[in-house]
């Protein structure tokens, strides 16, 4: 009995730690199946005289499967990371990479020319270079 007593801490302390371990690695989203969503992709943005410049991170992501559509106000990012396929896996200790469809909108702080708007996917990285529009001027319009 003093036996019991004298490790009873130091079990209960392994499987604290066990089961802290085991929690802190479980992420229902990317465990089960009806969720076939990842979070939006990381973007930067950088802004000249210009234009803008979109930076996305998306490794991992076949260009075919990128599809950009912009207009006037925003920019839509959308495409799908598939999940690799490992034959005779019998468990999982780790998933941190987020896999699915995904989708991102991102608003414009001045009107853009979306006719002018081209992109670039290069080792994982997609850049959208999207021109400012140019300001409207006044014209005088003779009246014949």
């Amino acid at each position: 009995m003093a036996q019991f007593k004298k490790n009873k801490p130091q079990t209960y302390s392994n499987l604290e730690r066990h089961l802290g371990r085991v929690l802190s690695q479980l992420s229902a989203p990317r465990m089960l199946p009806f969720h076939a969503a990842m979070k939006a992709p990381p973007v930067d943005i950088y802004e000249n005289n210009d234009e803008f410049i979109l930076y996305m991170e998306l490794p991992g992501v076949d260009p075919d499967k990128i599809e950009v559509v912009a207009d006037q106000h925003s920019v839509t990012i959308s495409g799908d990371r598939p999940a690799p396929s490992f034959t005779n896996t019998t468990c999982i200790h780790q998933l941190e990479i987020e896999h699915g469809e995904f989708k991102r909108i991102v608003s414009m702080p001045t009107p853009i020319a979306p006719l002018a708007t081209h992109s670039a996917y290069k080792k994982g990285y997609l850049k959208i270079t999207l021109p400012k529009q140019k300001k409207q001027t006044k014209i005088k319009v003779n009246v014949e």
